[in-house]
């Protein structure tokens, strides 16, 4: 047997039957004790909910006590077999987990230089998943992938503790790194215009800069960004839009370089929110001033720590529709989205062909996950059905017959209410992360609102972007209470205007010029710690709009 160090964990890896010691860091989890092994290297980690099952290791030895959240996600007869959640206790001295850890060092080939000069690539380095366009010599190219992050957490904190420690800021630089050269070197050739933009926190970490400013009261930004950077030796310079303020970052910065260029350009007063893990808000004013703001959201709106959330893909319902029978997915294929379709008797159908290009959409096809579009969709048919009450708790005896019928679905499951409608399950704590994320909406709008001295009427638009910019369905947001009844007119999605400013800035140096201005035109409201927050944010937690 092997001896173990008290103040080590071993990891053996899958099918090598070879282990390395790990030392044990006081104040991390297993979960990202493996991350810095180099397991969990791209998995959407709900950083430590215990609600995704993505991080579960088996130990060889030393198996600690099941937690009640292992004996809801994991089977019996797994955690019999020493199964458990790294990301929910800290590693056990002396214990060994069987997980796949390895390391690669290797970096991919890249391509020759561009010819065209004007060659550009822009990417949006958000804290779930990193997308990216590419342009040159009338070709184009476009992808989106996780933020090989993830491993780490699913939001900003625990990557920002995980930097603190001996090769945390390393580990997560090189994450960023390699992801930017894997997308680089599927390119046709290497552009010399690159610009990155994500939030002040994934920009620093991105870089391996330092982060303490961002880890606690009073935060502050220790580089302004509007640089020209280097990511890594074998990659060309990259430029880093203006970080205007903690946690409101390039990717706002973008955002209003992007909005600014269109031929529908709002008028001021007017109002960007980029919502994601981290929410970010910019209010422009009459006169080119604006005030941001930043909150938590959590991951909910990526997909990410919900009980079947996954990001928009193939068998991933990113909506649903009220029906006869109930409830119906709609499924996510290739860039549209396919209406599931209810089958009985018959075997499964391939419904992909050249004509339609659309995947099998069966109900007897299991859904892969549910994106976070399609849990606010999901939501918003319960409340117009009055399975879910104002306040997000279920009702069991709806007033309809559909209702009732939609609500033979309710049960336990993990000692919570869970809701079964339309193929997907949904759990009381889930409609609670929605919650958070419609409140925390809510109050950063009435802060900077009251700031400038303005009333919702009085916006000219509001520009939703980020995770929600190109697939919500904006009555869904006025049903469940983000925006008050009739406001759906002035209410616009507008994309991913982070990646599209990010294009600009890449390939114009006027663009750059306008980004740098805006140091002189932004002033920050610091949302959460203004008086009144807390009570604000927890009215504002039921499914009505709270004025």
């Amino acid at each position: 047997m092997l001896r173990h160090d008290m103040n080590t964990f071993r990891v053996t890896r899958p099918g090598h039957g070879r282990s390395e010691a790990v030392g044990i860091e006081p104040g991390l989890s297993l979960a990202q004790h493996l991350y810095l092994a180099g397991a969990f290297a791209d998995r959407a980690l709900c950083s430590g909910a215990g609600r995704c099952g993505l991080c579960q290791v088996e130990f060889r030895q030393g198996a600690p006590a099941p937690l009640p959240e292992e004996t809801r996600i994991i089977p019996a007869a797994r955690l019999a077999l020493g199964w458990r959640l790294a990301c929910r206790r800290p590693p056990v001295p002396g214990s060994e987990v069987l997980a796949d850890a390895r390391r690669d060092n290797t970096s991919p080939p890249l391509p020759s230089p561009c010819a065209n000069r004007e060659a550009y690539l822009g990417i949006d380095l958000g804290t779930t998943s990193i997308a990216w366009r590419f342009a040159s010599d009338g070709m184009e190219a476009a992808g989106q992938r996780y933020n090989p992050q993830l491993g780490a957490g699913s939001e900003v904190m625990s990557r920002l503790a995980l930097a603190r420690v001996p090769d945390g800021a390393a580990r997560l630089k090189k994450a960023v790194a390699d992801a930017v050269a894997e997308i680089v070197a599927g390119l046709p050739c290497l552009p010399q215009n690159i610009c990155l933009a994500g939030n002040t926190a994934m920009t620093c970490l991105a870089l391996g800069l330092e982060v303490s400013g961002l880890a606690g009261a009073p935060y502050r930004v220790d580089w302004p960004g509007g640089e020209d950077v280097r990511l890594a030796e074998n990659l060309p310079a990259v430029y880093i839009p203006p970080l205007v303020a903690p946690f409101v970052g390039a990717d706002i910065s973008a955002g209003l370089l992007a909005l600014s260029r269109r031929d529908d350009a709002p008028s001021p007063p007017w109002l960007l929110a980029d919502l994601g893990t981290n929410g970010e808000f910019a209010l422009t004013l009459p006169g080119g001033a604006t005030l941001v703001a930043s909150v938590p959201m959590g991951p909910a709106l990526e997909g990410v720590g919900m009980s079947q959330g996954r990001l928009a893909g193939p068998s991933v319902a990113v909506a649903f529709e009220i029906s006869p029978g109930g409830l119906t997915p709609v499924l996510f294929a290739g860039q549209q989205a396919v209406q599931a379709t209810r089958r009985t008797g018959t075997k499964d159908h391939d419904m992909s062909s050249a004509s339609n290009g659309r995947e099998r959409t069966d109900r007897e096809q299991a859904l892969r996950g549910v994106s976070g579009t399609g849990y606010l969709s999901l939501a918003a048919r319960l409340r117009t059905l009055g399975v879910v009450e104002e306040s997000g708790r279920f009702t069991a005896s709806p007033a309809s017959p559909l209702a009732a019928k939609v609500a033979q679905g309710l049960r336990g499951e993990g000692g919570e209410p869970c809701l079964s409608a339309g193929g997907a399950a949904l759990l009381a704590s889930d409609v609670e992360a929605l919650l958070a994320v419609k409140a925390a909406f809510c109050v950063a709008v009435k802060l900077l609102l009251a700031e400038a001295g303005l009333d919702f009427t009085q916006l000219t638009r509001v520009c939703l972007a980020g995770a929600l910019g190109e697939h919500v369905n904006i009555g869904d947001l006025e049903t469940l209470g983000f925006f008050p009844p009739g406001a759906v007119g002035k209410i616009k999605a507008v994309g991913n205007t982070s990646l599209e400013g990010a294009c600009l800035a890449a390939r114009d140096e006027c663009a750059r010029q306008w980004l740098a201005g805006l140091y002189g035109r932004v002033r920050q409201i610091e949302a959460a710690a203004a008086p009144g927050f807390q009570r604000m944010f927890l009215d504002a937690m039921r499914f009505a709009y709270v004025r």
